[in-house]
């Protein structure tokens, strides 16, 4: 395991081979049931989908993979929430680096909806092409993953090779006290082979310690694999179907609802003036990614969990545009009109918006 990696939480002491090894003895059944009747499954190209909540940590993990592969070639089937695939375009840069033998957007949703017959088309066309040595579907922060993984088993020349659910250290213990969001969080883990605690290098050592142990209830039977800067051994990423135990997951109504908006700037925005407005973002609003211009010709990067945010240089030009999902049309709307109202900010309150 590369060694700023934590390495498993819930794993004897030892290299990812040695835990292997003691997996194997109890998932040789796990991998025969996988395959189909009079398939060997060796032609099969492996699936994994991965899940988690707005702002989890699912597309650092992605650009990661894709950047590190171990020789893999990895196609990438990106879902987004809204009609601007920010996800997508985050890890386009990458296709060269790691071999990627094609990136395929799913926009305007969420995949557990009404594009999952997109979902079981591409994944088909990609396994035709034989190009990809494992596919990775990103779902978008609430798809149902139960779904998405039926998709995969369904799909001709697909393989599930297992549902990976990605969860923010930092947020992970008020998302599950919130009536709202913690069923849809639950679901996630719940679905799950293997659960990756992303931005453990955000909270202290004995916090971390502490989620473990919580999710070491919430998903008996699975790894939980802690993660700096999205880094997993792809070994574990890969194939998690056959490192965890889970449970049949019946497929339902959308587990969760949310509203989104695609703001377009109509001029450059100074920094100050967009850290400012994170500040005093409205109530409501649980994810925002994008980018933005400044006067000075640069472009910024703009990535927001509740209220946690951060504004970083872009490492290349993007058009202008941010997506904002909020816990209501109200709310979104609300966002949407102060974000354009930047140039109304002061420095102690917000003009109203509506």
């Amino acid at each position: 395991m590369d060694s700023g990696d934590p390495g498993p939480l819930r794993a004897q002491p030892g290299s990812v081979d040695d835990f292997d090894a003691a997996w194997q003895a109890t998932v040789g059944s796990i991998a025969a049931a996988r395959r189909r009747p009079g398939d060997s499954g060796a032609d099969a190209v492996g699936v994994t989908v991965l899940t988690g909540f707005l702002g989890s940590g699912k597309t650092t993990v992605l650009r990661r993979l894709l950047a590190e592969p171990a020789g893999l070639r990895i196609a990438a089937v990106v879902n987004d929430i809204g009609p601007v695939n920010i996800d997508a375009a985050a890890i386009d840069g990458l296709q060269v680096a790691s071999r990627t033998p094609e990136r395929v957007e799913l926009t305007n949703g969420c995949a557990c909806c009404a594009l999952v017959d997109d979902l079981a088309e591409t994944l088909e066309g990609l396994a035709g092409a034989r190009m990809s040595d494992a596919i990775v579907v990103e779902a978008s922060g609430v798809a149902d993953p139960a779904t998405l993984a039926l998709a995969a088993e369904g799909a001709a020349g697909c393989m599930l090779d297992g549902v990976v659910a990605v969860v923010d250290a930092q947020h992970l213990a008020s998302q599950l006290s919130d009536p709202r969001v913690g069923p849809a969080v639950r679901r996630q883990i719940d679905v799950a082979h293997l659960v990756v605690l992303s931005k453990v290098d955000q909270v202290d050592s004995a916090e971390v310690a502490g989620l473990a142990d919580l999710l070491g209830r919430l998903a008996p039977g699975r790894m939980v694999v802690p993660a700096v800067h999205g880094r997993i051994d792809p070994r574990l990423l890969l194939g998690a179907a056959l490192r965890g135990a889970t449970f049949p997951a019946d497929t339902g109504e959308h587990p969760f609802e949310v509203a989104s908006a695609v703001v377009t700037p109509t001029r450059p925005w100074q920094r100050a003036e967009v850290a400012h407005w994170f500040e005093l973002s409205p109530p409501g609003l649980m994810r925002a990614k994008g980018w933005f211009s400044s006067p000075d010709g640069g472009c910024h990067e703009v990535q927001a969990v509740g209220r946690s945010w951060r504004i970083v240089p872009a490492g290349s030009a993007h058009d202008p545009a941010i997506v904002l999902i909020c816990s209501s049309q109200e709310a979104v709307d609300s966002a949407v009109a102060s974000l354009l109202n930047l140039d109304e900010l002061t420095s102690g309150q917000r003009r109203p918006s509506g």
